[in-house]
């Protein structure tokens, strides 16, 4: 029997064969979650998603598919999306990434789908680091391959393989223009995912995982572990 969240999102406006795809690659990243916090049982959870916009309104499938009992421990906060044709200096972009919370205030942070939506890169890095900076454990990151056939937002197959410029000049003729904008969709790749990884402060033990369709990688999610803190010394 379906819960409330599988009934919610199968009855969603932009429904149909697209969004049970997408549906079943979050039930996947769901449980990858969960393997890779050990079911945070018992600990606090932040869940970051993006505030809904006239493009999209993505379902917190975290705390919708989570345990009443762990699910009174989760924190949802939404990222409000940069305005389209912004162009905002790389140090700039970077310093408006800012979560409302303490340094290691949560035990673990996960992050659906959000980083493709942050702007440029610089602005994706300033992302994850905010996000490892209030974890106490570690980050999960999900995202959509930028590699895969299909484009998971624009339901079109192929056109974001061409060169970045060509792309998003056919979005625009193809009356997919409000996607064309680099503040809007700038979806990244594995490689783009160690890059930053690579580039957090104290070189974290991380890794890239995958879940695929149609036996390609449709959807990556990036994961950080915190080092263990040292015991305090006994008095």
């Amino acid at each position: 029997m379906k819960n409330a969240m599988d009934a919610a999102m199968d009855g969603a406006p932009a429904g149909g064969w697209l969004e049970r795809m997408v549906t079943s690659q979050r039930r996947k990243l769901y449980d990858a979650f969960a393997a890779f916090s050990g079911d945070a049982a018992g600990e606090r959870v932040l869940s970051v998603g993006m505030a809904p916009t006239s493009l999209f309104d993505k379902p917190d499938y975290l705390v919708g598919w989570s345990a009443p009992a762990q699910r009174a421990r989760i924190t949802a906060h939404q990222v409000e999306a940069p305005k389209p044709g912004r162009q905002a200096h790389p140090a700039e972009a970077a310093r408006e990434v800012r979560l409302p919370f303490a340094d290691g205030e949560f035990d673990w942070v996960f992050c659906n789908e959000v980083i493709e939506h942050a702007g440029p890169f610089e602005r994706q890095l300033a992302l994850v680091k905010e996000l490892y900076r209030v974890a106490r454990k570690g980050v999960f990151l999900t995202t959509p391959n930028r590699r895969h056939p299909l484009e998971f937002h624009t339901g079109l197959p192929l056109l974001h393989l061409l060169p970045e410029r060509a792309w998003r000049r056919l979005l625009r003729l193809s009356g997919k223009g409000a996607w064309a904008d680099e503040a809007v969709l700038n979806p990244l790749d594995s490689q783009a995912l160690y890059r930053i990884a690579s580039l957090m402060p104290g070189k974290p033990v991380h890794d890239v995982g995958h879940k695929r369709i149609w036996g390609v990688k449709a959807h990556f999610f990036l994961m950080l572990q915190k080092p263990a803190r040292a015991p305090s010394p006994s008095s």
